[in-house]
This record gives structure tokens, C-alpha cells and sequence, in this order.
């Protein structure tokens, strides 16, 4: 996770969150999204929703650490970060934009809600298109020759796949590949980019959180989790296949999300303990009690 000369990744979901997802990082997040949408909608303001992230890790180590956030035309975005490819992200993302759309419709109200945008940035290649950025639709493939009709534009989702992107054939004026530039690996990223005061900014605060030891240690202790969370749902996926469960997929996710679930605590406290963290630390951070990681200890 961490890159050649002391940066912490970009693309892990706690570091981005501690550049983007707080209130000073705002207008970089301003910035990345109207360089991704094209100013289609043009972003003048954010209202983040959900800041706390100590609080976040303290309710549930496998939570997503995405950024839910509100712009001033009340569109409401959900932001995702997702490393590896599970298999299954494309049927996610609609999934986790049907439950942003918090519009019921009652009796003699209009069926118009708000518009919903979930952007997802990954760091492997999920879909069979070429370029790095692509607009995702809900649609069957058509068997004749009529036009697609487009029946709503109020629910869009953006993949970011950062492997498709190449730096070397960008155009050094162009917003988005210096904030995909960034994103990607920042070590190597051109230098012309830090002239926009938002990313220089992004890049500022990246450096102060990597030379920070305690903010360290919780992106390692971060990582570790989520790299047992994507192992304990690979392992339950095989064994799922392996006894002849139709649906071995999607059971396998939800058994490797208990088992993430129920061994995530003690595993990123025994992971803090080796990395110095303090007894009170460990229980802000894990939720166990200080009973429970002194005995850790003892093992």
C-alpha cells in the first residue's frame, strides 16, 4: 500500500477519505467531480454527510469507507473505492444506487426525485471498455434496429478504472488526468498538474497524512482488514462452488462477510498491538473492550 518514496496510496478507501473526505478537502473533491462529469452537473458546493471516520471504523472495521455528500443542486453522490475486482462491482453499483434514491412516492405527488451519482474509482479493470472512464447504463442488448430511448437521466454511475489509464498519452492541460494522474500514483505524476490549486492541495495533504505515524499505522491496519475481508469471501465462494450451491456466488459473499465480520475486531486489534498502538487506542479503533485486548496481549 504504501508507494516508493513514503506516500500512502491514494486508492486505499481510508486514505482517500482522509483527502477528500473531509471539510478541507472539499473543493479538491469539488474539483475532481466536475473534471469526471464535465461540469454536466457543474458542482459548486458540497455538503459531506459522513466525516467522522474513526467513528466509522469503530461501528464496523469491514465498513466501506466511501464519501456520501449532497451538491448544491441536491444531487446526491455516493463515491466508492474498490482496489480489487470481486466479481461482482458492476451488480453492486446499481444495487448500492437504488438504495441512495431515498424518494417515496405517495398518493398524488410526482414520481421526480432527486438525481443520485455513484462514481466508483477502481484500481483494477472491471469492464470490457477501452477507455479509463465510462458512463455505465442499465439496459438489455437490443435485437432490432429502434434507437435507445433514454427514459430518465436522474440515476448515472461513472467506473473509474485507473489500470486503463496511461499518463505518458495524456494531455497535460486536461483536468481529469491530472486528478486521475494523482489517483494512480502520485510519486510519478507530472509535476505541471500541482500548478492547479486543488490538486497541490490534495498532494499537501497526502504528504502530511503519510509522514503522521498514528495515521499510518490505521491505513496499514486498514489494509490488513480489507485484505482478510476479500480472502474470507474468495475461501467461502470456493467452498460455496465446491458443495454444488447454485448460488455459490452470492452466498459465498454474505458467508465471507460473517466470517469477515466476526474475526475483523480481533484481527486489526492483534494487528495494532504489533504496531505499537496504545490500549485506548486499540479500543476507539476496534470497539473491544480494554478487558478483551489485554488478553490479546497474553497470546
Amino acid at each position: 500500500m504504501n508507494m516508493a518514496d513514503g506516500l500512502l496510496d491514494p486508492k486505499q478507501d481510508f486514505v482517500f477519505k482522509n483527502i477528500f473526505g473531509k471539510e478541507g478537502g472539499k473543493q479538491s473533491l469539488i474539483s475532481l467531480l466536475n473534471s469526471l462529469f464535465n461540469n454536466n452537473p457543474h458542482i459548486k458546493e458540497l455538503h459531506l454527510n459522513n466525516t467522522d471516520i474513526a467513528q466509522i471504523l469503530e461501528e464496523d472495521k469491514a465498513s466501506r469507507l466511501d464519501i456520501k455528500a449532497t451538491s448544491d443542486n441536491g444531487t446526491i453522490l455516493d463515491i466508492e473505492i474498490q482496489v480489487k475486482n470481486t466479481g461482482e462491482i458492476p451488480q453492486r453499483a446499481f444495487h448500492y444506487l437504488a438504495n441512495m434514491t431515498p424518494h417515496v412516492v405517495k398518493t398524488n405527488e410526482s414520481y421526480k426525485g432527486p438525481h443520485v451519482i455513484g462514481i466508483w474509482i477502481l484500481g483494477a479493470e472491471v469492464t470490457k471498455r477501452q477507455n479509463a472512464i465510462s458512463e455505465a447504463y442499465m439496459t438489455f442488448q437490443p435485437q432490432d434496429p429502434d434507437p435507445y430511448q433514454i427514459m430518465t437521466d436522474s440515476a448515472r454511475i461513472f467506473f473509474i478504472e485507473l489500470p486503463k489509464f496511461n499518463p505518458k498519452n495524456a494531455d497535460k492541460r486536461d483536468l481529469l488526468a491530472g486528478w486521475l494522474s494523482f489517483l494512480q500514483n502520485p510519486v510519478f505524476m507530472d509535476t505541471s498538474y500541482l500548478e492547479v490549486q486543488e490538486i497541490r492541495n490534495a498532494m499537501e495533504t497526502l504528504k502530511s497524512i503519510s509522514a503522521d505515524p498514528e495515521t499510518r499505522a490505521l491505513a496499514d491496519i486498514r489494509q490488513k482488514t480489507i485484505n482478510d475481508h476479500n480472502s474470507e469471501i474468495t475461501v467461502a465462494r470456493e467452498e460455496a462452488k465446491a458443495e454444488g450451491k447454485a448460488e455459490g456466488i452470492e452466498e459465498g459473499v454474505a458467508i465471507g462477510e460473517e466470517r469477515g465480520e466476526l474475526k475483523g475486531k480481533r484481527e486489526t486489534a492483534l494487528n495494532a498491538v504489533t504496531m505499537g498502538l496504545s490500549t485506548e487506542q486499540i479500543a476507539k479503533l476496534t470497539g473491544l473492550s480494554i478487558e478483551e485486548i489485554e488478553s490479546l496481549k497474553t497470546r
